[in-house]
């Protein structure tokens, strides 16, 4: 058949998740099925046949086999198919007649949409409890073109006019086509239409669209956030024989705006948890690989703050690339790579973790002046806030570093005595062949720097959760990058789930985002119960938008529901541990796995204790370990600690022994030297809690004995 007459075959998002509930021989059926449509859907056999009283008369039904049907939308004009859903031949017929599948005569996109769930809407909305007779709309100033353009169908236009309150607002979200939740939500948490155009690239023209023309619709970015194009059997046989993960085919069109395009700089994505930043990040490094940078010689350079992250993403990202465009990426943390790159300059050093420098800080706090009567804690948090933040490397540099926010004054006289405590942690750290890990990346910029970045291949840089990275990490990814030039940084973090502390100004470390700056506001990931939920954990925390301004999780919404977290108490951490057990056996009784069931604890002696609990009563673990993937298929429940779990993510959590002592970790806190501190050190208590927390699909299990953590208080 000529290339230009064959038919354009495409699956909707839909269908896929219709396909994932099919039994197993099913599945096995409809992949044939899938294979011969896709190379022919006009052959004989395919038994097309019309739907009774369907909502769309270009819906049809095609046999799969004797019981199960799949639903097809052919337009009377053009070569195009679209596979919409497979289920029970009566399931099947039912779901057609409620929906229709049309172009938005003014957006260009294709949408499906449920009739009937629409309509039932609308009414409920027009009764919402509270309403005033003479209320105006939340969206009255938007006409209803301008609505349609942002991707809301025509058919819902009523409903959006029913709009008021935020209430109404989380009642509509679930019926609107991706494209538009974004738009709709920014426009209910006040940005004005202009905004809300530029931040999610809307065109500034709208184009001229015909409803009958679904060739073009599906070539439109909000299409392809909802519709695959089939081209080829093997990409198709590839993503159907894996674990089925959405987000490898179908990008939110917010998400596809930022991967597919070039830049004019450094970009950065900012977004609550489960908004998809990593994805993004991911999709953004392939389309690089393979659309700009893509000589034999080129290479890219994505990093992450962790290892163990670092290797699922690695692995991730060899599941949507090709060899050839695979080897062009270099996945790996930043302290390894610095560490590589130091010992290939001569320098070979180690990089201390955990308590390994613990006896070298009290070595060199028996030289601390003990009129000034400062803690050791206090001389470590200066090490790291100040003295690290700004490569103090003499007692100049450490007189003239900034130390806004610090709580303490200190004065010139001071300084000049408390100098010698730092200098001599820094030689006894010489003496071991330490080097802290910001001084490390300091190093590795100035050599960098001074060499000229051409002695590097890397022509990009991708960072996932950057939130956690340092000064010097951002500015040893300048000078990797080298001089600003297109599409040369792309950012992806989030200042709530900061676990380390470590504040940033991007603006300061050389890296300019100004106009290259967006946001994820939909959690693909957990319900709208545990967002409600985790949000709730950082009530009265105000955090960075890591270049010195603000951000806020107020437009920030989950488009999925489920069970509301369940906070349990207990006398005694026996009755805790048989009451966690219990649960987990009741799960497994409806035939669910351990294997994404994950326990997540404040630290590695809590979790080594509950282990041994588990082991006792014949529950076989599994410890998250850095730089060990987790596949998730040996029916072992997983233990980590809080920070181990983050990136990750798994069905159900359950975050045991969050008791008073636990969290904020009575232990620290009470190192704290000043209030200063101790409000720093809770909102990352409080902001470790969340990241545990968002890490659940489906639910969120929290328990305590004895005095229960004042952080669930706010939950309640």
């Amino acid at each position: 058949m000529p290339l230009a007459h064959q038919p354009r075959v495409a699956i909707a998002n839909q269908f896929f998740d219709a396909y994932n509930k099919l039994p197993k021989q099913i599945q096995h059926k409809a992949t044939n099925f899938m294979m011969k449509f896709r190379q022919d859907p006009t052959q004989p056999g395919l038994n097309y046949e019309s739907i009774h009283n369907a909502s769309d008369k270009n819906m049809k039904s095609v046999r799969v086999d004797g019981r199960y049907r799949a639903i097809i939308l052919k337009p009377d004009q053009g070569n195009v198919y679209l596979l919409l859903w497979i289920d029970n031949h009566d399931e099947a017929y039912a779901w057609a007649t409620r929906r229709t599948c049309q172009i938005n005569q003014v957006s260009g996109a294709i949408q499906i949409v449920d009739v009937e769930e629409i309509q039932s809407t609308t009414e409920k909305l027009s009764r919402s409890p509270g309403k005033m007779a003479d209320q105006a709309g939340r969206f009255t100033a938007i006409s209803d073109n301008e609505l349609m353009g942002l991707g809301v169908p025509e058919i819902l236009l009523p409903a959006v006019r029913q709009v008021i309150t935020d209430v109404d607002v989380e009642a509509l979200l679930p019926h609107l086509p991706v494209e538009a939740s974004d738009a709709l939500l920014m426009l209910a948490a006040g940005y004005d239409l202009a905004e809300v155009k530029s931040q999610l690239n809307k065109p500034k023209t709208l184009p001229k669209v015909n409803p009958d023309d679904f060739v073009t619709a599906l070539g439109r970015d909000d299409t392809l956030g909802q519709f695959m194009v089939l081209t080829e059997d093997d990409a198709l046989q590839k993503m159907l024989s894996a674990p089925l993960e959405k987000w490898r085919v179908f990008l939110h069109p917010s998400q596809r705006k930022l991967i597919n395009r070039d830049w004019h700089g450094p970009v950065r994505v900012l977004g609550g948890a489960g908004t998809g930043k990593t994805v993004v990040a991911m999709h953004r490094a392939k389309w690089l690989a393979q659309k700009r940078f893509n000589d034999s010689g080129d290479r890219l350079l994505f990093t992450t703050f962790t290892r163990n992250l670092a290797e699922d993403i690695r692995l991730n990202l060899k599941s949507i690339c090709a060899a050839e465009v695979m080897q062009r990426i270099e996945v790996i943390n930043l302290d390894r790579w610095v560490v590589r790159f130091l010992k290939q300059e001569g320098v070979t050093i180690k990089i201390p973790y955990g308590d390994e420098t613990d006896s070298l800080w009290e070595q060199a706090y028996t030289v601390a002046p003990l009129e000034l009567g400062l803690s050791l804690g206090f001389y470590q948090d200066e090490w790291q806030q100040v003295v690290l933040k700004y490569d103090c490397q003499t007692l100049r540099d450490y007189l003239q570093a900034r130390r806004i926010g610090r709580g303490k004054r200190l004065s010139r006289a001071h300084k000049q005595k408390i100098w010698d405590v730092f200098e001599e942690y820094r030689s006894l750290l010489r003496e071991n062949n330490y080097w802290e890990a910001d001084e490390a990346l300091f190093k590795a910029a100035q050599l960098i720097e001074r060499q000229g970045a051409d002695l590097l291949p890397y022509r990009a840089a991708i960072v996932d959760e950057a939130q956690d990275m340092s000064d010097a990490a951002f500015r040893l990814i300048r000078a990797i990058a080298g001089a600003e030039h297109d599409n040369d940084i792309f950012i992806v973090g989030d200042a709530h789930q900061r676990i380390y502390g470590k504040i940033v100004t991007l603006s300061q470390c050389g890296i300019n985002i100004v106009g290259r700056s967006r946001k994820l506001r939909l959690n693909y990931r957990t319900t709208d119960e545990i967002r409600q939920w985790s949000v709730a954990i950082l009530s009265n925390t105000s955090v960075d938008d890591l270049d010195g301004g603000q951000d806020t999780l107020m437009d920030y919404r989950s488009l999925l529901h489920g069970e509301t977290p369940i906070i349990e108490g207990f006398n005694s951490q026996t009755e805790e541990i048989e009451a966690l057990v219990q649960r987990l056996h009741s799960l497994q009784a409806q035939g669910q796995s351990l294997s994404p069931i994950c326990c997540v604890f404040r630290t590695s002696r809590l979790l080594e204790l509950y282990q041994q609990q588990f082991t006792e009563r014949h529950i076989v673990t599994k410890v998250i370990q850095p730089e060990q993937p987790d596949f998730q298929n040996d029916n072992h429940l997983r233990l980590a600690t809080m920070h181990r779990v983050k990136g990750l993510q798994f069905d159900y959590v359950f975050l045991p022994g969050l008791n008073d002592e636990t969290l904020p970790l009575k232990s620290v806190l009470g190192l704290c030297v000043d209030n200063v501190m101790a409000q720093q050190f809770i909102q990352s208590e409080k902001c470790l809690l969340y990241v545990a927390a968002t890490r659940a699909k489906k639910q969120v299990f929290a328990s305590y004995w004895a005095t229960p953590s004042s952080f669930l208080s706010c939950t309640h």
